[in-house]
C-alpha cells in the first residue's frame, strides 16, 4: 500500500536554545504566512494593473466605424476671397486662405478656403445642412461646444461649426486634416471623440 503525501512538518532547530520549540514553530508558521501573502498581493497588483492598461487604451481616441481617410491636397495659401477648386468636397486639405474661420458655431456658411485653414492649424470642422431653419440642430451643436474641452497646447476649442451651401452626402459631416466622417444625424458622444482623436493632428498647429 502506498503511503499518502504529506506537508512537511516545521522542524525543529536545537541550536536555538534560547527560543523554545513551540516559539520557533511560530515564526516559521508567521514567514510561510507571509510568503503566501506577498505571492497573493503581487498575483492580485499585476491583475489589476493589466485591467487598467485595458481600460486605458480603449478609452483612448481611436479609429471610428465609417470614418474615410481623405487623399491629401496640399495647403498652398492664396488671397482672401480668390476662387479655390477641390478634387474633393467638403476639401478636407488643399488651397486655403491665410485666416481661418472663428472657432465656435458660425450663423453663415465660412468659405472653403478658411475652415480647411482651420483644419491646418489642427481643429475640426463639422458641417451640415438643413432643408429649412432648423434651430433645435443649432442648439445640441451649442451645447457640445460648451461641453468640449480646450485642447492641451492653446487652451482652445478648436472646433468650428458651419452650415454648407454644396450638396452633402449626409446631413452632417465632420472633417479633419484627410479624414471625413458621414453622419445621419447629429450625435454628440461621436462628435466629441472626433475632435479628441483629431484635435491639433493638423499639419501646423495653432490657435
Amino acid at each position: 500500500m502506498s503511503k499518502r503525501g504529506s506537508r512537511p512538518q516545521p522542524q525543529y532547530n536545537p541550536s536555538a536554545p534560547h527560543i523554545s520549540k513551540r516559539e520557533q514553530l511560530r515564526q516559521q508558521r508567521r514567514r510561510r504566512a507571509l510568503t503566501w501573502n506577498v505571492i497573493i498581493l503581487g498575483t492580485v497588483a499585476a491583475f489589476l494593473l493589466a485591467v487598467a492598461a485595458y481600460v486605458v487604451a480603449n478609452q483612448r481616441p481611436g479609429p471610428l466605424p465609417g470614418e474615410a481617410h481623405i487623399e491629401d491636397e496640399g495647403a498652398a495659401v492664396y488671397p482672401a476671397g480668390q476662387a479655390l477648386s477641390y478634387r474633393h468636397y467638403p476639401p478636407s486639405s488643399g488651397a486655403r486662405y491665410a485666416e481661418p474661420g472663428a472657432w465656435g458655431l458660425a450663423e453663415t456658411p465660412v468659405p472653403e478656403g478658411n475652415f480647411v485653414t482651420n483644419l491646418y492649424r489642427g481643429g475640426v470642422v463639422f458641417l451640415y445642412q438643413c432643408a429649412e431653419p432648423c434651430p433645435d440642430l443649432e442648439q445640441q451643436f451649442r451645447a457640445l461646444l460648451d461641453k468640449a474641452p480646450p485642447d492641451d497646447r492653446f487652451n482652445t476649442v478648436k472646433i468650428l461649426v458651419s452650415p454648407y451651401e454644396r450638396e452633402l452626402e449626409t446631413p452632417i459631416v465632420a472633417l479633419a486634416w484627410n479624414y471625413q466622417l458621414n453622419l445621419e444625424g447629429f450625435n454628440e458622444a461621436i462628435l466629441l471623440r472626433w475632435y479628441e482623436r483629431f484635435v491639433n493632428r493638423g499639419p501646423e498647429p495653432g490657435p
